[in-house]
C-alpha cells in the first residue's frame, strides 16, 4: 500500500469538443492524405499538428504559432487523450 498516486491537473476548456468535431469531419486524415510530409518529419503527423493548431486558434482566439508550444505544454494529457496520439510540446515549436 505504499504505492504513490500521481494526479495531473489540466485546464480542458473546449478543447475536447473542438478536436472531436474536427476529427469527425476528417480534418487530420484529409490533411495527411493531401499534404504528405518529407522524410525528416518526426513526431505528431502534419494533419494532427494542424488540427491541434486550429483547436488553439478556435479556443484561444490567437493564430500566432509561437504561442502554441506553451499552450500545448500545459495540456499534453488532454491533447494526447483526445487524439490517441503521443503529443509533445516540441511538436508545436516554430
Amino acid at each position: 500500500m505504499s504505492e504513490r498516486l500521481i494526479v495531473t491537473n489540466e485546464r480542458v476548456d473546449d478543447i475536447p469538443l473542438l478536436l472531436a468535431q474536427m476529427e469527425r469531419m476528417g480534418v487530420p486524415f484529409l490533411l495527411d492524405e493531401f499534404f504528405p510530409t518529407h522524410g525528416n518529419w518526426q513526431g505528431l503527423s502534419l494533419g494532427w499538428t494542424a488540427t491541434m493548431w486550429l483547436g488553439h486558434i478556435l479556443s484561444e482566439g490567437d493564430h500566432r504559432l509561437n504561442h502554441v508550444q506553451d499552450w500545448a505544454e500545459k495540456r499534453l494529457e488532454t491533447l494526447s487523450r483526445c487524439s490517441d496520439q503521443e503529443v509533445r510540446a516540441l511538436d508545436f515549436s516554430d
